[in-house]
């Protein structure tokens, strides 16, 4: 599964958890029955003229006092970027204006430097002077410590500690705790194995960790944590598995377009021009894109030679 499809699956599952997790007072004025996502959300209006999409953005209901429907915007990110204040802030505006309600704005750091749970700001200023301030709520997961939240009675928790850092714990007491607490977490397949897919995309063990781990496994008591934790451990690797392979069958598919392209653009080339030199034949071989592959087509419909294709330029 790919990175932001993972995250926004796992935020919009887990709403609720994760609220809960860094900020509870929030999460007590939320009705989470009346979640709604909106994935549809792609801005062109931007100032830069760029395509902008939200990693998750949903609207809820407010539950005390005169109920009130905000929005709640999380974005997720591998690495701290020095735009970011400015990004946050962009899409707060386009999201006040566009829905017309609050915006409850928050960015998940993949990355270490913000300093844990904690706020970020935007500010303009003009003539010496703040004209504009923006605050959001920012949390860098590997600045907090994964043994705190290893202990939390929170499903999401230890799927996050994987991202997290430690002082006393190695890499597979890590692992075999977070296992251990999700298979605890009473949940159902689908909604444990997108947690454990956190877990081992972002606790990777090498081949020693592994076979450590699979042995701690083996040995651990009572018999029916034993045979939970095999259990999620043995899910875990068929899904490995399973991805695995539909990557393969991917990766062959878009292998077999791209040859197929090769082909028929040879073949153009050939009715048009004659017998080819061995050298462009090489070059169209090294071109891997299939962008590049569909310009040359539509340069043999113009070309009045070999060379007007100017073939160097396009490995260039």
């Amino acid at each position: 599964m790919k990175h932001d499809q993972l995250w926004k699956e796992v935020l919009l599952t887990f709403l609720r958890e994760f609220l809960e997790l860094f900020f509870p007072e929030v999460a007590e004025r939320i009705d989470f029955n009346g979640i709604v996502p909106l994935d549809k959300e792609v801005f062109t209006d931007t100032p830069d003229g760029e395509l902008r999409e939200p990693d998750l953005v949903v609207q809820a209901r407010t539950r005390d006092g005169d109920t009130e429907f905000i929005l709640i915007h999380v974005e997720v990110q591998a690495e701290r970027r020095s735009d970011m204040p400015f990004r946050m802030w962009e899409y707060y505006s386009l999201l006040r204006m566009r829905k017309k309600a609050p915006v409850f704005p928050v960015v998940l750091y993949l990355a270490p430097g913000a300093g844990g749970v904690t706020e970020e700001e935007y500010a303009e200023r003009l003539f010496g002077k703040a004209i504009m301030l923006f605050r959001y709520s920012a949390i860098s997961l590997p600045d907090l410590p994964a043994e705190r939240y290893l202990e939390l009675d929170n499903a999401l928790a230890p799927a996050l500690s994987s991202l997290m850092r430690s002082e006393s714990m190695d890499r597979v007491t890590r692992k075999l705790k977070a296992y251990e607490r999700l298979s605890r977490a009473h949940l159902d397949e689908a909604r444990g194995t997108m947690l454990m897919n956190v877990v081992d995309q972002y606790l990777v063990l090498n081949t020693s960790e592994q076979l450590e781990l699979e042995q701690r496994i083996e040995g651990a008591e009572p018999e029916e944590v034993r045979e939970m934790l095999t259990q999620w451990h043995e899910r875990g690797r068929s899904l490995g598995r399973q991805e695995g392979i539909q990557e393969g069958i991917q990766e062959g598919i878009q292998e077999g377009i791209q040859a197929g392209k090769q082909e028929t653009l040879l073949r153009l080339m050939r009715r048009k021009f004659g017998e080819l030199p061995e050298g462009a034949v090489r070059t169209i071989r090294q071109i891997t894109t299939g962008d590049a592959l569909d310009e040359l087509a539509d340069r043999v419909l113009d070309a009045k030679s070999l060379d007007d294709m100017r073939l160097d330029e396009i490995l260039q």
